[in-house]
């Protein structure tokens, strides 16, 4: 069983996931609340699992988990001021950091115009056995 950990002080960043073989196609919105009450698009992964995204709009080799499974490791950037309708949208680019050391770690896309997935930068990342 592997984690994510932060490359800077090694503090644990995700639950447990799994590696996926590939990343899945990100879905669309569809405009209707998830069985959460949110409004954003399904998740690009499932809970306990990420993947390589090969092509990101970011640094290639990203991390792509699920927010849900980052949400107790991370917190937000202060510096970082933009804000969607439902959530960060990413367009500012990283806006997490690592809650242990405060290092810049991830990307959150949260907003209900994209995905929703934390991106983890894979210079900022290790994969770790538990």
């Amino acid at each position: 069983m592997n984690v994510l950990t932060c490359a800077a002080c090694g503090n644990r960043l995700t639950e447990s996931p799994r590696l996926l073989p590939e990343l899945p196609p990100r879905p669309e919105f569809d405009g209707r609340k998830g069985p959460d009450g949110s409004r954003h698009a399904p998740p690009t992964v499932p809970r306990g699992a990420y993947a390589v995204d090969p092509e990101p709009a970011g640094p290639r080799g990203t991390l792509v988990t699920h927010p849900e499974d980052t949400r107790a490791y991370l917190s937000g950037d202060p510096a970082v001021s933009e804000s969607g309708c439902c959530g960060p949208p990413g367009r500012e680019g990283p806006n997490e950091l690592c809650a242990g050391c405060g290092a810049l770690v991830a990307t959150v896309y949260a907003d209900c115009s994209g995905a929703y997935e934390t991106d983890f930068l894979p210079d900022a990342v290790r994969v770790t056995a538990v």
